[in-house]
C-alpha cells in the first residue's frame, strides 16, 4: 500500500469515527448537545410560522445568540417532512465541506508540497473537538467556517494570480460576506481584506469596486439588526457589571493565550533561546513590561464564560489566574522574539478581538479558525513554513490529539 492509499484510508477511518460519534451522541465540546437541543424550537417556530419568527426573533422565547439564516435553511428541510434527527445525520454532509475547503486552501499555499502530505494535513479536521461536536449537533458555525474558507481560498489566489486580481479580490469579498450572514462574528475580517487589497489597488476604481460590493453585502444585515433590536447591539444574555463587559483586557489577556495554544506547534529550541534574551533585555522591553502588568492589573475575567483552555487550566490546577497570566506573559515575548509583531498580525489580532465583542469566550469560537488564522493569513518573517510543513503537521497531530483527549477527560469529568 503505497503512502496516497494510506492517506485515504486514514481518512476513511477517521470518517468512520464520525459516524460512530452518531450513535454515542459524542459531544467533546460540552455544549454543543446543549445548544442545539435548545435552537431546535427556532426550526420549528420557522416551519410553522415564518413571518411571525422572522419579526420576533431574538426576542422572548425566540431570544438566541444567532443569526436566523442557519436555522431558516433548517426550518426548510424541515416543512419538506425531514424530522429533526434526520436533520442532524444530514448535517454530516459538513464534514466532507469542511475538509475539501481547508485542502483546497493548503494546496494553494503550500503549491511545492506533496500533495499527499497536505492530504494528511487536512484529516487533522476530524480531531477538532470543536467540528467533531458541531457535526453531530448542528450549529451555524460550523458553515460559516467554511465559507470562510472559501473566502480564504479566494484571498490565497488573489496573492498568487496576478491576472486575476480583482475577480478574486471580489469573490473573497464575496464569501467572508456570506460566512458573515450565518455567524455574523465574521464581518470583521473584512477590515483586513479590504487592508490587503488596498495595498495592492491603492485608491483606485478596483477598491473602490471592493468597498461598494462590501457596502451593499453588509447593508440588508446592518438594517436587519438594527430594526429587529438584535441581541448583537442592545442584548446580552447574562447581567455584568460595564466594568467587565467592556474590558478590553479580558480579551487582550485569553485571545492571546489561545493563540500561543495554536503557535505551540511553530515552536522550536531557537524559539526558547531568543525568549530568553527578551526577557532579560528589561531596559529595551519597558514598555512590554509595562503593557503586561496592565493588563494582568485590569483583569477582572467572570467564571463560567468560557475563558480558553489555559484560562480552566489555571483554574483548575491552580484555583486562580497566575498560570494564565504567565501564559500571557510569555506568549508576548515569544511572538516579539519570534518577529509577529507587525501591521498585519496586530490587525488580524484587532480582528479577534472584534470577532468575540461579547463578553463570553468560548474556545469553540476559535478552534480552529486560529489554525486557519496562521497558515493563511498571518505574516512569518522568520519563519520558512514551506520547508517545516513536515514537522508543523506532525506537531499540530499531536496537538489535536491532546487536545482532544483533555476534551474528553473534561467532559467525562464534568458529568
Amino acid at each position: 500500500m503505497n503512502n496516497s492509499s494510506k492517506i485515504n484510508a486514514l481518512g476513511l477511518v477517521f470518517f468512520v469515527s464520525i459516524i460512530f460519534s452518531y450513535i454515542i451522541s459524542e459531544d467533546t465540546l460540552g455544549g454543543a448537545k446543549h445548544d442545539y437541543l435548545f435552537h431546535e424550537r427556532l426550526i420549528i417556530s420557522f416551519a410553522n410560522d415564518f413571518f411571525y419568527t422572522f419579526n420576533n426573533y431574538g426576542d422572548g422565547d425566540l431570544f438566541t445568540r444567532n443569526s436566523p439564516i442557519f436555522y431558516i435553511a433548517l426550518s426548510f428541510l424541515f416543512k419538506l417532512g425531514i424530522e429533526l434527527e434526520s436533520i442532524r445525520y444530514l448535517n454530516l454532509v459538513a464534514a466532507p465541506l469542511i475538509i475539501y475547503s481547508f485542502y483546497q486552501c493548503l494546496k494553494i499555499r503550500f503549491r511545492d508540497i506533496n500533495d499527499t502530505y497536505l492530504k494528511f494535513f487536512s484529516f487533522i479536521i476530524f480531531l477538532s473537538p470543536t467540528v467533531r461536536s458541531l457535526i453531530i449537533w448542528p450549529y451555524p458555525i460550523l458553515y460559516a467556517f467554511i465559507l470562510f474558507l472559501v473566502s480564504i481560498k479566494f484571498y490565497l489566489k488573489f496573492l498568487k494570480d496576478d491576472n486575476h486580481k480583482l475577480s478574486n479580490a471580489l469573490k473573497s469579498t464575496l464569501f467572508v460576506a456570506l460566512s458573515a450572514y450565518i455567524t455574523p462574528n465574521f464581518s470583521v475580517f473584512a477590515i483586513f481584506l479590504i487592508y490587503k487589497f488596498y495595498l495592492e489597488f491603492k485608491l483606485s476604481k478596483n477598491l473602490n469596486y471592493i468597498i461598494i460590493l462590501n457596502f451593499f453585502l453588509a447593508l440588508p444585515a446592518v438594517i436587519y439588526y438594527y430594526i429587529f433590536d438584535f441581541y448583537f447591539f442592545k442584548h446580552t444574555v447574562y447581567e455584568v457589571s460595564n466594568l467587565i463587559k467592556f474590558n478590553v483586557f479580558n480579551k487582550i489577556v485569553i485571545i492571546t493565550s489561545l493563540l500561543f495554544f495554536y503557535f505551540l506547534p511553530f515552536l522550536k529550541k531557537d524559539n526558547f533561546r531568543k525568549l530568553i534574551y527578551e526577557l532579560l533585555d528589561i531596559k529595551k522591553n519597558y514598555i512590554i513590561y509595562f503593557f503586561v502588568l496592565i493588563c494582568v492589573y485590569s483583569f477582572n475575567y467572570p467564571p463560567g464564560f468560557g475563558g480558553g483552555i489555559f484560562y480552566h487550566i489555571s483554574s483548575y490546577l491552580f484555583s486562580s489566574n497566575y498560570f494564565l497570566f504567565l501564559i500571557f506573559f510569555l506568549s508576548i515575548f515569544l511572538f516579539k522574539s519570534a518577529k509577529l509583531i507587525n501591521i498585519n498580525n496586530i490587525l488580524i489580532f484587532i480582528c479577534l478581538i472584534l470577532y468575540n465583542l461579547q463578553i463570553s469566550i468560548y474556545h469553540k469560537y476559535f478552534d480552529p479558525l486560529i489554525m486557519f488564522v496562521y497558515l493563511f493569513l498571518f505574516s512569518f518573517e522568520k519563519f520558512n513554513l514551506k520547508t517545516n510543513i513536515k514537522g508543523l503537521i506532525k506537531k499540530y497531530y499531536c496537538l489535536y490529539i491532546i487536545f482532544l483527549g483533555i476534551s474528553v477527560y473534561k467532559v467525562g469529568f464534568l458529568a
